[in-house]
């Protein structure tokens, strides 16, 4: 029977640390998604990148589900996804699979699902015989892009300045290779800010009034 030391116990710790710490990164996805401004009753287009971090991670399938939390916002404020959505994401050319999309080729929507505050999307790289083809995922790659429109709902513009919303990834959205394994991820998530509304000055506002009311005069003239 082996005598247990403290040097062996500290070689058997340090193992399974390293073990957990190699399997944890093992075949990880880093997806992120954008931020911004929005005006009162406005749209906004947010980015959603996707990166690994032991590139080259091969990609040939991925389901994308997004939801929209509101964190403070003024009663009736909303924030929803549009629809139809633009799918710009498909005409650029940083788009993960923009060689090899299903959803480009076979011209088929890469939205499937749209609820106003929960959205899928989904998009398949193929190779010419139509079987799923890897994508190596390095860095700086586009993942998809999110049209997302802000609802006044009876409130006022001003009232809504300063209102946030989560833009968030589901742990339910998959990814895999042509293999059809299964990759882990971690997610970012984005947060999209209603702006304030650009209020006059007295003084600007008296100018205003007084110049068209020249206009006017002059054309009843």
């Amino acid at each position: 029977m082996i005598k247990s030391t403290p040097f062996l116990r500290f070689m058997v710790a340090f193992a399974i640390a390293l073990h957990l710490s190699l399997a944890s990164a093992h075949a990880e996805f880093a997806i992120s998604v954008g931020s911004g401004t929005i005006d009162p009753g406005g749209d906004l287009l947010l980015e959603i990148g996707i990166e690994s971090d032991t590139p080259p991670q091969n990609l040939a399938e991925f389901e994308l589900i997004l939801q929209i939390t509101p964190l403070s916002a003024a009663p009736g404020s909303s924030l929803v996804f549009v629809e139809p959505q633009s799918e710009a994401f498909l005409a650029d050319a940083d788009y993960i699979f923009a060689a090899t999309s299903e959803s480009i080729s076979e011209n088929l929507p890469s939205t499937q699902n749209n609820s106003g505050n929960r959205i899928t999307f989904y998009d398949a790289s193929l190779n010419a015989g139509g079987d799923p083809l890897n994508v190596p995922v390095t860095s700086g790659h586009l993942l998809a892009t999110v049209d997302v429109r802000h609802q006044l709902g009876g409130a006022m513009p001003a009232a809504t300045a300063g209102d946030q919303f989560e833009v968030s990834v589901d742990l339910a959205s998959f990814f895999s290779d042509e293999a059809l394994a299964d990759l882990d991820f971690t997610v970012s998530s984005g947060v999209v800010t209603v702006a304030a509304v650009a209020i006059p000055e007295p003084g600007a506002a008296a100018i205003l009034m007084l110049a068209s009311g020249g206009v006017f005069l002059r054309r009843r003239r």
